[in-house]
């Protein structure tokens, strides 16, 4: 794609999606809902005026990494450690029911076995880029409940590809069918992700130790830069930094996105920094980044593919939905939530976007899965994206009006940072 049609798409696209987005902010929907039905208007599915390309891609994955160290940067490392316990059961829960539950309703649509377990995978997804954002929407990132439905989520993703591995490893039959699994692969694979988790933890534990006298020390060179926005170059290097790791290693990029935000101290850095960076970073998703990936959320959805595939696409999305969110709601009980709060926990979830798209596009290039399951796992993504906001609205304020202490916003006691808010 040249860099005129490029410039082209993405003004089509930013039009179309403020439009929407603002006419569904009117209406007090979330606008990400008007932002994705406006993807899919000016995608091949309706007027075909924008084609999903590589460049577009890559702005995708932009905005996922802004969406990410926002998130991470909205979140406290303490809330993360105090809610972690709780987060590991919902989530572990969360995932296996909708995963075995896929799997079993794909094998009796006549689907072969790597393809059933591919779309179990699928559905037992959520994406973190979209509980957070709608997390954000309602006000309620940087509380207890936001932090368990974060947590939970990257937990799922950090599974997902897990058990993307194993999955990828069952596709590779031969004739016969047997399945050939390279175990010490899959188990080299699971030993770098523990070590890479394991020195975020232990990155952020250093920090915490030396909190006391490191902030005075290191907050003065940041003092003396006089480059313009040196802090936010610098914050925004360091990221990369981690994600390049992450991914390196089998992770997802979005987790070391995530973390590196996590475990950015304003107090190092300096307050005044810290606000102007996350000012910047703020503007800059918001602005324009979470637009667009919304929006090419509905452009890569294609509807005339999956006429012939709408009962597998009602089951599955039946069994998506109902799964997911019974599982959450069952590990929120489990871990003594209130009946609102777990409900509120449960659809929250159910979001899964970006991150499914970036599976089903593995399954789908390494040939596990074909264009029509392709298809029914993006309109998956699409639904799902859609109803988390609209359903989880009206629970989460129930919970907010009965469960006070799970859905306030954590205080950082210094008033600085603030919780950016999209569309709320």
């Amino acid at each position: 794609m040249a860099a005129e049609e490029l410039f082209v798409s993405v003004i089509i696209i930013l039009v179309a999606a403020r439009v929407l987005g603002e006419l569904f902010q009117r209406i007090k929907q979330p606008p990400l809902i008007g932002e994705i039905l406006a993807g899919v208007l000016i995608g091949p599915s309706v007027l075909g005026i924008v084609q999903h390309g590589p460049s577009l891609d890559v702005l995708s994955d932009l905005a996922v990494f802004f969406l990410m160290l926002l998130a991470g940067l909205e979140m406290d490392p303490k809330e993360i450690r105090r809610v972690g316990k709780y987060a590991i059961v919902i989530s572990l829960i969360a995932f296996f029911v909708p995963f075995a539950s896929g799997t079993l309703v794909a094998q009796a649509f006549g689907l072969a076995l790597s393809q059933s377990l591919f779309m179990g995978l699928l559905l037992s997804i959520t994406a973190v880029p979209v509980s957070a954002i709608v997390l954000m929407q309602f006000g309620i990132l940087r509380s207890k409940l936001g932090n368990i439905v974060i947590t939970a989520a990257v937990i799922n993703d950090i599974l997902s590809l897990v058990v993307l591995s194993i999955v990828l490893q069952i596709g590779a039959e031969g004739s016969a069918g047997q399945v050939v699994m390279d175990v010490g692969a899959i188990a080299w694979s699971g030993a770098k992700i523990a070590a890479f988790l394991a020195g975020i933890f232990l990155f952020d534990l250093l920090l915490r130790s030396t909190s006391h006298w490191l902030p005075a020390r290191v907050e003065p060179y940041f003092k003396k830069l006089q480059t313009k926005e040196a802090a936010f170059g610098i914050l925004l290097i360091t990221t990369i930094a981690v994600s390049l790791i992450a991914q390196d290693i089998g992770l997802h990029f979005v987790i070391g996105t995530f973390f590196s935000g996590l475990i950015i101290y304003k107090e190092i850095i300096g307050k005044q920094n810290f606000d102007r960076v996350y000012n910047i970073i703020s503007a800059i998703t918001f602005g324009f980044f979470a637009p667009i990936f919304f929006a090419i959320i509905g452009i890569d959805m294609d509807l005339k593919s999956l006429v012939n595939a709408i009962p597998l696409f009602l089951a599955l999305l039946a069994v998506a939905v109902a799964a997911k969110i019974g599982g959450s709601y069952l590990g929120a009980r489990l871990v003594r939530f209130s009946k609102d709060t777990s409900i509120a926990i449960g659809f929250l979830m159910n979001g899964r976007g970006m991150v499914e798209l970036v599976i089903a596009s593995i399954g789908f290039a390494a040939g596990i899965i074909d264009i029509t399951l392709f298809s029914v796992a993006v309109a998956i993504g699409f639904a799902t994206t859609i109803m988390a906001p609209i359903t989880a609205k009206p629970f989460v304020a129930r919970a907010k009006e009965r469960d006070k202490t799970s859905v306030e916003a954590q205080s950082d006691g210094d008033g600085s940072g603030g919780q950016a808010t999209y569309g709320i």
